[in-house]
């Protein structure tokens, strides 16, 4: 009959040695397997062998009581910079109703791997290590502090992709992402964007952006005029953002000349931030005049903003940073520096809904999945409805007064 199997984190025979360095103290040696059924093996010393076993015994609750999980490529012991290796690679698999990621999704996760896990505090700790609240606000204290809140939340997102990813292959028991606060930035920080200097000549390092104001009419031709004669070709770039409230990204990169028709006047947004991101347009006249002259002065190859100063590479993705800068050289120029690349869309929003139109049609021009994203957006605190005319009550009951 075979001896039975130790049950796991239960040592075996204990031999006794003198230790080796220090002269006096004995030396415990045992083995024992654990959730794997891997053999180890643990050392302790003491001063008698009493005090060795008693240190041996200690040394493999330890070892239950560490949490080992995960499989041959995610596991306890990975750091959270390979982890986030594995996360990308993982991402560049995934597909969302058949269709992988965006490659612009892609390069923004592989960007914050980049710049705010590799290199971080967090980098070399293994992900159990990794999953800790004080590390982890602490973690976010810094990039806020140096790179803006903005970059703290969208750090926050990719940590809480890798270590979600951790949790379902157990190498973490649970992730604590869910309970982590985003910390804004410090007053005064480089990550601090807001300048309080009333003086202020708008070159202090600081963005003066005003996100619940849209463009006049008059300040749109002074933007527009402002684009037109930059020296970076943005002024079609600012006139499509004009007439269609897409996303920069989404048109730097998810437009294409083959999803231009300009017989129909239509352009086909394939962004890919919601389910409804992928979307056909209606484009004004003018904006249809414009893309006509481009394409007689760029050609129909590639990306409809792609690249164009370089034959070679035409119709080839720009840097959407560049452009951003681009687009702010142009609004100082304008004379109007609180304004940022995002208030194109607003504009949009702002003026539809000036105009009456229902929500579900803004959303629908945005690409928001969800009709309340798109009230939040118009600060709208109530939504128009027109239950109070359609719906019949029955009169209430006449009530009885004591005389």
């Amino acid at each position: 009959m075979a001896r039975p199997t130790n049950p796991p984190y239960t040592l075996g025979r204990i031999t006794y040695a003198d230790h080796p360095t220090l002269a006096g103290h004995k030396q415990a040696r045992g083995y024992f397997r654990d959730d794997h059924n891997t053999r180890r093996e643990v050392t302790a010393s003491g001063k008698t062998e009493a005090a060795a076993r008693r240190a041996l015994h200690d040394k493999v609750i330890a070892a239950r009581d560490e949490y080992r999980g995960g499989d041959d490529v995610l596991s306890s012991t990975t750091t959270l910079a390979r982890a986030a290796e594995v996360w990308l690679d993982w991402k560049r698999r995934e597909k969302t109703k058949g269709k992988p990621l965006a490659p612009s999704t892609l390069r923004d996760y592989t960007g914050y791997v980049e710049r705010s896990i590799k290199g971080s505090a967090l980098a070399n700790l293994t992900v159990v290590h990794a999953n800790d609240i004080a590390r982890i606000e602490s973690w976010l204290a810094r990039i806020a502090d140096e790179r803006g809140e903005t970059a703290a939340r969208q750090s926050k997102k990719v940590l809480s992709g890798i270590l979600g990813l951790s949790e379902r292959r157990g190498a973490i028991p649970a992730s604590v992402l869910h309970r982590v606060q985003t910390p804004g930035a410090k007053p005064g920080s480089p990550g601090d964007r807001k300048c309080t200097d009333s003086d202020c000549d708008f070159d202090c390092g600081k963005r003066h952006l005003d996100t619940r104001r849209a463009f006049t009419e008059e300040e749109i031709r002074a933007v527009q005029q402002a684009a037109d004669t930059a020296k970076a070709d943005i002024g079609d770039l600012a006139a499509f953002l004009f007439g269609t409230g897409t996303r920069v990204s989404e048109a730097l990169h998810c437009v294409s000349w083959s999803d231009v028709d300009l017989g129909t006047g239509t352009v086909h947004v394939r962004g890919t931030k919601t389910a409804q991101a992928d979307r056909i347009l209606t484009m004004p006249a003018p904006l249809i005049d414009r893309l006509r002259e481009r394409a007689a002065r760029h050609g129909t190859s590639g990306l409809v903003f792609g690249i164009t100063y370089f034959a070679t590479k035409a119709g080839l993705p720009r840097d959407r940073n560049n452009v951003s800068k681009a687009l702010r050289r142009a609004f100082k120029a304008a004379g109007i520096q609180w304004a940022g690349t995002h208030t194109f869309r607003r504009t949009v929003a702002s003026w539809m809904d000036a105009e009456g139109c229902a929500l579900a049609e803004i959303a629908n021009q945005l690409g928001h999945a969800d009709t309340n994203v798109t009230a939040g957006y118009l600060g709208r605190r109530t939504q128009p409805t027109r239950a109070a005319n359609v719906m019949v009550l029955p009169p209430a009951p006449k009530q009885l007064r004591a005389v």
